[in-house]
């Protein structure tokens, strides 16, 4: 057991103290604080009657409690499984049984008389904020009091897990499946952060903001920068355009990773005028495909560099980001990082190709999971023989050696009368139009075609266009192949969690 996290704070409170660690709303810790609070939930932990098999889930917002016992538990050696919060309560259910969770923090907002039935799967609850705990059952504990009757020397006896169960569980969104549980390693979580320095310029005097989720892998590896190098981290419980802007400008955040469909709404926020966003060194972006057009309107919005990156969390998370020295390169997600090897195949996976011809990407390295959690055939379809990760995504590098996800993913190329279409194309074209704020386009069944191709589009607030225009600018733009057969306007796109759009939802609606 490495403790890897543990040892930056510890490192962070011996050499500062007093300096800022966590800015949560009104809540603020210092690395001292933070560390202590580390170590007396690690060492409430001894009391629980913790087994091999034990694992602790967090169903929790953005927040401080949830970094303390995050933390904790990696102290103690106790497998941790963050809950998606926005999920259906079947699946939370179905998470809670798949992994085994016998352990719970939850934040009181989630304490609701029809969740009861979830909260009768677990041994121990801890309960942070000032609910009721009465839907929670029996053997219920408020965090402050859990903290206070801690032995912080306690949390340093290392917990005996069952050596086949990994430091964390992250479970996929479960957009058009079963949620599965990724297989991963606190050394992984700290592999990948140091890669990613190796790309981003971060250092102790930077306040970064993490708005999105810290159950997913771009928040969690996006907080885990800053304990690793001692900086500020701005939690917001909102992934709201109005909140980060606002928090930009309150706490002099230097550095700003959100998805791209929310730069989309923060730009337009911020060209209305009232916020102050010089602050900010440099913008990260991650989790879908950034138009080229939107990373211009960023960068001449916000006057700040927009570092684009991609992962997966199968690879803890980043595989590839732009670097700060460089800066934005339009269209690429930047060079590989540090410890990653990245090769791009054909349809069979047997031939490499060069530089600017598109295929599969296939990743392989120390930052790649072990697998998916109780899943054998699913790892033996993920995994090659000589085990490279199938992403599923389809992109290209350059002669430099940069990535690109020139195609999107795998599974979303539409095929229509024989013709491959990957929609990214489509949707970069259309971005391009001043009165679109979002566009996706996915293909729908059709008995003469195979599929037809729908743009499901978002205009901008006060804009106007119709299909005709953009049917327009696709021909000026794009093979004949290629054009839209329907568009379908609609007030704003459907999303996952961390801003992803949802596209098994999109092909169910109708177009014009």
């Amino acid at each position: 057991m490495a403790l890897e996290f543990y040892k930056h704070i510890q490192r962070h409170a011996t050499a500062a103290p007093d300096h800022t660690a966590i800015i949560d709303g009104e809540t603020t810790l210092t690395y001292g604080e933070l560390l202590e609070r580390v170590e007396r939930f690690a060492g409430g932990l001894e009391t629980l009657d913790l087994r091999p098999d034990s694992k602790l889930g967090l169903l929790m917002l953005n927040q401080a409690d949830y970094l303390v016992a995050f933390f904790g538990a990696l102290l103690k050696g106790l497998p941790v499984v963050p809950f998606n919060f926005l999920l259906s309560p079947a699946d939370l259910a179905f998470i809670a049984q798949d992994a085994g969770v016998d352990l719970v923090v939850v934040d009181g907002m989630f304490v609701k008389p029809e969740a009861a039935p979830l909260f009768t799967r677990f041994r121990h609850k801890i309960l942070t904020g000032e609910a009721d705990p009465a839907p929670l059952g029996a053997n219920v504990e408020r965090l402050d009091a859990f903290l206070a009757r801690a032995v912080r020397e306690d949390g340093k006896k290392p917990h005996v897990k069952d050596p086949e169960i990994p430091s964390a569980l992250l479970y996929t969104s479960g957009t058009t499946a079963r949620p599965k549980g990724v297989m991963l390693e606190e050394e992984q979580f700290d592999i990948n952060a140091e890669a990613v320095l190796a790309h981003l310029d971060v250092s102790a005097g930077d306040r970064i903001i993490v708005a999105l989720p810290l159950f997913h892998s771009f928040g969690n590896i996006m907080a885990l920068l800053v304990f690793r190098v001692g900086g500020t981290l701005i939690l917001l419980k909102q992934f709201a355009p109005k909140s980060i802007l606002a928090a930009i400008a309150e706490h002099r955040a230097t550095i700003l990773p959100i998805v791209p469909t929310i730069y989309s709404f923060l730009v337009q926020l911020y060209a209305r005028g009232g916020y102050d966003a010089s602050s900010l060194r440099f913008c990260v972006s991650g989790g879908a495909s950034l138009p080229r057009a939107l990373l211009r309107q960023v960068e001449e919005t916000l006057g700040a560099a927009v570092l684009e990156g991609y992962g997966l969390t199968e690879t803890s998370p980043v595989i590839a980001v732009n670097t700060s020295a460089a800066g934005s390169v339009p269209g690429s997600v930047g060079p590989v990082v540090p410890f990653v090897e990245v090769k791009i195949v054909d349809e069979t996976g047997g031939e490499t190709f060069a530089p600017g011809e598109v295929g599969e990407i296939l990743v392989r390295g120390p930052t790649v999971m072990r697998g998916y959690w109780k899943r054998p055939e699913e790892n033996r379809e993920t995994f090659t023989a000589d085990g490279w990760l199938k992403t599923g995504d389809l992109g290209h590098r350059d002669e430099e050696g940069r990535l690109y996800i020139s195609a999107g993913r795998k599974k979303d190329i539409i095929i229509r009368a024989g013709e491959n279409i990957p929609p990214l194309a489509i949707e970069n074209v259309l971005m391009n139009h001043p009165a679109l704020a979002e566009a996706a386009v996915v293909g729908i069944p059709d008995e003469r075609m195979g599929e037809k191709v729908k743009a499901c589009v978002v205009l901008r607030e006060g804009a106007h266009t119709d299909a005709t225009d953009l049917r327009t600018l696709c021909r000026k733009e794009l093979p004949a192949f290629m054009i839209p057969d329907l568009f379908e306007f609609l007030d704003a796109l459907p999303k996952n969690a961390t801003g992803k759009v949802m596209k098994n939802v999109l092909r169910e609606g109708s177009g014009a």
